[in-house]
């Protein structure tokens, strides 16, 4: 990307604010933005893995979905769901392997994708942008580690409600009076709700249906919105306070 293209500053403050470049310096930034271009996915479209295999990106505006399907069944499960800031994929960018995974637009989404390769020569050669990598690593781990912990021993309700609270902005938390919309899950269907904790659609809409009759949330407008953040707490430790008692 050319400092003389349109947009060109604004895709640069953008890129400044994302985890792995907060503090470069403005030579280091304004070199690494000529490796990137700018790419568009239309909501809705699904693509290959093989993508990351050449290209990583850093999502400027939108939501990601990255999905792993069973291929005997069709059975999914979300693995997580990326959106402004964050990168895909840091996994493929370690070990240069295929990543069995699909990524899909839940938004219009507009990334900036620079050569894998040259990606892997920035984490060597500066010292800055590693610093930034292993805590933005370190980050997606215990992500992955929340979803195997969360599947392997909380039932499906307390997962719904530890997956609502990972989702909760903290900055938001100010806002409890009037509800705190979780914005990661802005109009997600209950089938996909449902793919992120590893059960059945209709038990995650009779789940929300008991949590929207008890005040602790409602939805309006495909927004969810949590209206007692201390309940949804509570419901999030009823079973580790059991297993740990």
């Amino acid at each position: 990307m050319k400092n003389s293209q349109p947009l060109y500053h604004t895709y640069r403050a953008r890129l400044s604010k994302a985890a792995l470049f907060q503090g470069l310096s403005a030579n280091t930034l304004d070199d690494m933005l000529s490796h990137f271009r700018f790419e568009s996915w239309n909501r809705g479209s699904t693509h290959d893995s093989s993508v990351a295999l050449r290209r990583f990106y850093v999502i400027i505006e939108g939501r990601m979905q990255l999905t792993r399907i069973h291929p005997g069944t069709g059975k999914q499960i979300t693995i997580s769901i990326l959106s402004d800031g964050d990168m895909y994929d840091v996994l493929t960018l370690l070990d240069g392997q295929l990543h069995d995974i699909t990524p899909s637009a839940l938004d219009d989404l507009k990334l900036l994708s620079a050569p894998i390769d040259e990606v892997r020569n920035w984490i060597r050669e500066h010292p800055d942008f590693n610093r930034n990598f292993l805590p933005y690593l370190g980050k997606r781990i215990r992500c992955r580690e929340a979803l195997a912990t969360d599947l392997g021993l909380y039932d499906t309700h307390t997962r719904l409600a530890r997956l609502i609270l990972r989702h909760v902005n903290p900055h938001d938390s100010s806002q409890e009076d009037s509800g705190i919309e979780v914005n990661l899950l802005r109009g997600l269907s209950n089938e996909t709700l449902a793919q992120m904790v590893g059960a059945a659609r209709q038990v995650i809409n009779k789940h929300l249906q008991a949590m929207k009759k008890d005040g602790i949330l409602h939805v309006e407008n495909r927004r969810l919105i949590i209206d007692d953040l201390n309940r949804l707490q509570q419901e999030a430790q009823d079973l580790e306070n059991h297993l740990l008692g």
